[in-house]
């Protein structure tokens, strides 16, 4: 049994759906100043959000988990994950919001280049100046496009959205450099991920992942924790939690339905596992995101 899951808009508030050709950029300050700074969990069905941040400070939340920031970075939102921010009042930057038609459209020719921009990224930048300045530039330049309203307006910035992402690209490859030790770790890692989303991966042992992808699970756990720090169990099992999230905040799924939905044997086992993988038990997580929903205002998807 399938369940729809809804739209939501740049800040969780429900929408509907967005535009092909649908692309955004707005200054940090004046989009989170009416939220006090702080923006609740939401995910994006059909949206690619980039943050550019030059100054002030923050926290990223993502998926219940907190990571902190300062200065000058980069934040990469793929579509289909649920996050929030808390941002100090001094925030400086921008965010970027493309519809995954246009993301789609222009890394059609580069599945690296989608597959890079389709992995939730932190990246500090503060040691990175002239890349740092280099994308900003883009930015700038996108602004100025969007407000001359010129003639093949479109495809101007479809270019200079393009370039901008081969640059976060590089940057991307940049900061792995240290960790990757080959291209083929990466080709396993990228082939374990897509195994992941193609099949609900509750009651595939790991052994079925490695069989499939022809290494053993010594290696795919090596590969694991050299690009993301986490085993392969804790992969697996964050990728659930995530989909478990989005199930519980934006449908009116049944708790015992989510477990279902996901496989789990029986809706105790699946209470106990996202317990203990969050702290807190899926009850009051759905408990605590209703409260945060009361006390939001709605906002128009084009602010």
């Amino acid at each position: 049994m399938k369940f729809e899951i809804k739209n939501f808009g740049l800040y969780g508030t429900e929408q509907s759906t967005v535009s092909a050709d649908f692309l955004n950029l707005v200054a940090l300050d004046y989009s989170c100043r009416k939220y006090n700074w702080e923006i609740k969990p939401h995910f994006h069905g059909n949206l690619y959000q980039f943050f550019f941040i030059e100054s002030g400070s923050g926290t990223l939340i993502i998926n219940e988990k907190m990571k902190k920031f300062s200065g000058q970075n980069i934040i990469i939102m793929p579509e289909n994950n649920l996050h929030g921010f808390k941002f100090s009042d001094d925030i400086k930057g921008y965010t970027l919001s493309v519809s995954s038609a246009i993301i789609d459209k222009i890394t059609s020719h580069d599945k690296d280049l989608l597959y890079e921009i389709s992995r939730v990224r932190l990246l500090n930048m503060n040691n990175n100046f002239d890349e740092f300045n280099d994308a900003m530039d883009s930015i700038r330049r996108m602004i100025k496009e969007l407000n001359l309203q010129a003639e093949k307006e479109a495809l101007f910035l479809e270019t200079l959205l393009l370039l901008l992402l081969i640059k976060i690209f590089r940057m991307t490859i940049e900061s792995e450099k240290e960790y990757i030790a080959s291209t083929r770790e990466l080709a396993y890692y990228k082939d374990f991920i897509k195994m992941i989303k193609r099949v609900v991966p509750t009651n595939k042992s790991i052994e079925d992942f490695t069989k499939d992808l022809g290494i053993s699970k010594t290696h795919l756990n090596r590969v694991c924790q050299t690009i993301t720090g986490e085993s392969t169990k804790q992969v697996i099992s964050n990728y659930l939690i995530n989909e478990a999230m989005i199930l519980m905040a934006h449908t009116d799924m049944t708790i015992s339905e989510i477990a279902y939905q996901l496989e789990f044997k029986d809706v105790s086992y699946f209470c106990r596992f996202y317990k203990k993988q969050t702290g807190i038990s899926p009850a009051k997580f759905r408990e605590k995101n209703q409260h945060l929903e009361q006390n939001h205002h709605v906002v128009a998807l084009n602010y």
